[in-house]
């Protein structure tokens, strides 16, 4: 039934486009009638943010992974073998985090992408685009889009106008408004007669991260100020007895902001019964209290598999009408479930593929990178991002920072594996125009955050380039004292330099660029972009042969 579901669907969205095809005609299909009186339950499990944790095994030395969605499969078996056919819901960001997605993204081009095979071996009813899913650009995700088998749910990535208010033809040879979806807005399935809406929306501030020829086509619309519609419409269209909202953003508070509204939308939403959502990597099951009187389950199932998001309805019906529901909810720890063997020796070749494309050889290393050194000062492994941005881009200055705050990279041969180690995100390196007083200003929103530990470290950027000392004692404005270029020519503040950063930072990521250096990100110059920053790694350390890890000497903390 589900195969000639999809086959007439691929008639309707080729008459009508994807986010009508998909969206209304599964909904149409799986319509029926009211409900006979009595109980139903329904259960919804979520992942998310599961970043590449598609196989039980590293790729070296026959490690184990802690979780992966190998045990998810059995945990799905065995709620399956007792009889409950869970709707099951992605939330995001699955294709950037691990070599197997990079391989499948980049490499292995010409077969069919791992991901929706997983998808689909797992019995997912609808996955939720994620912000790291964007980034990884329009030949993927559109790829990955076109290969899987549920629907791809982005209700707010909607299609973009030009200056004249006309929807980009280009990108939108259909001639669909605005209001309409790059992807799918929603989706309607059933168990057990029970109608269940799905509505998907991605994170709200993509374009402050990501460089605009990879999102091109779209405009990535705040939740908080345009789901409402959508729910009522949705309810008014197609009726149904539970309703999910699936939203690739982090929990936030009481008041949203663009990045972090998950929270906001469950204590002021109409018509909503669970909010999942995922993007901050930190799991939560609650109840919150919504102002239209009631509660709203809030799940959040963290990262790479960890755990499963569980939650079990139960409705009762009388004289056709769902009169009560009530909600049983948990996080499903994924270390009690063994590794599925089955799924194992189903995607054993995709395994064997990407261990043999990870295990290759690209250089030595003549002593162990510790990357947690990076959060105290000058560190090697930030030298060596800064001495490879410098080096490929020919730029004047560099800013780098780390992303992330644990781990090492062994002495001896360096493999491909352990890039993802040293750059762990898909960042392409631009190269931009700044003046010697923004640069200056850039620095100072940086080391506020840094000498308050304020922030993810991933915001902490430092720089190469020139020769500068940083008060950890000097009030906010005045900690940075540029002492001249590296070559001991002066630095001035009102010369334009070219700066090498990642695209993350350019768009606006961090808000080093608008509230450090006061330039808006729309206006910034960019002269330059070159691709990811982890491949210009790869390419630098096979070109040196070997790689003698030394602390960067162009800044230091003062007192």
């Amino acid at each position: 039934m589900k195969r000639n579901v999809l086959n007439i669907a691929a008639i309707v969205i080729a008459l009508f486009g994807v986010g009508f095809g998909i969206g209304c005609l599964i909904s149409l299909l799986s319509s029926k009638g009211s409900l006979a009186d009595g109980e139903y339950r329904v259960t919804v499990c979520s992942t998310t943010d599961v970043h590449g944790a598609y196989f039980d095994s590293a790729y070296v030395d026959n490690l184990a992974a802690k979780t992966s969605l190998a045990n998810v499969s059995s945990y799905l078996k065995e709620i399956r073998g007792e009889g409950v056919q869970p709707v099951l819901i992605d939330v995001g960001d699955n294709l950037q985090g691990d070599n197997a997605a990079y391989y499948f993204n980049y490499v292995a081009t010409d077969v069919p992408h791992v991901y929706p095979r997983i998808a689909a071996y797992l019995g997912y009813d609808a996955i939720v685009v994620g912000n790291h899913d964007i980034e990884t650009g329009h030949d993927v995700y559109d790829r990955v889009a076109s290969e899987l088998t549920m629907p791809y749910l982005a209700a707010n990535a909607a299609f973009d106008r030009d200056e004249n208010g006309r929807a980009d033809m280009d990108e939108n040879p259909d001639g669909k408004t605005v209001s309409d979806s790059y992807f799918v807005p929603y989706c309607v399935v059933e168990r057990g007669g029970v109608k269940v809406a799905i509505v998907g929306m991605t994170n709200g501030n993509i374009k402050s991260w990501l460089a605009d020829d990879i999102w091109r086509g779209m405009d990535f619309q705040v939740i908080s100020e345009m789901v409402q519609p959508v729910i009522d419409r949705m309810i008014e269209k197609e009726k149904p007895q539970l309703v999910v909202l699936a939203v690739h953003s982090g929990t936030g508070a009481e008041q949203p902001n663009r990045e972090n509204e998950a929270q906001y939308l469950a204590a002021t939403l109409r018509g909503v019964d669970i909010v999942l959502n995922g993007h901050d990597h930190r799991p939560l099951a609650r109840d919150v209290e919504n102002v239209n009187g009631g509660s709203v389950v809030l799940i959040d199932a963290g990262t790479k598999a960890v755990v499963v998001g569980q939650a079990d309805f139960t409705l009762t019906v009388k004289n056709g009408k769902v009169v009560s529901k009530s909600v049983d909810y948990k996080l499903v720890p994924m270390e009690k479930y063994p590794v599925d063997p089955d799924y194992v020796a189903a995607f054993k070749e995709d395994f064997n593929a990407v261990k043999a494309f990870a295990q290759r050889p690209i250089g030595q290393l003549s002593e162990n990178i510790f990357l947690a050194d990076a959060l105290d000062g000058p560190s090697t492994y930030i030298n060596l991002v800064q001495t490879v941005q410098l080096a490929s881009s020919g730029a004047d200055i560099s800013f780098a920072a780390p992303l992330t705050s644990s781990g090492v990279v062994p002495k001896g041969v360096i493999e491909f594996q352990d890039l993802v180690s040293i750059y762990k995100f898909e960042n392409q390196l631009y190269v931009v125009e700044m003046t010697g007083k923004q640069i200056k200003d850039y620095l100072e929103y940086s080391y506020k955050n840094w000498v308050n530990k304020s922030g993810p470290s991933y915001n902490w950027d430092s720089a190469d380039g020139i020769r500068y000392e940083v008060s950890r004692k000097a009030p906010d404005g005045e900690r940075v004292k540029i002492l001249s270029m590296n070559d001991g020519t002066p630095f001035d503040l009102d010369k334009t330099y070219k700066v090498a950063m990642t695209s993350y930072r350019a768009s606006g990521g961090g808000d080093l660029v608008r509230e450090g250096a006061g330039i808006d990100p729309a206006s910034l110059v960019v002269v330059r972009k070159m691709k990811d920053i982890r491949s210009l790694i790869g390419d630098y350390i096979a070109a040196q042969k070997e790689i003698v890890p030394t602390v960067a000497t162009n800044w230091k903390f003062v007192k």
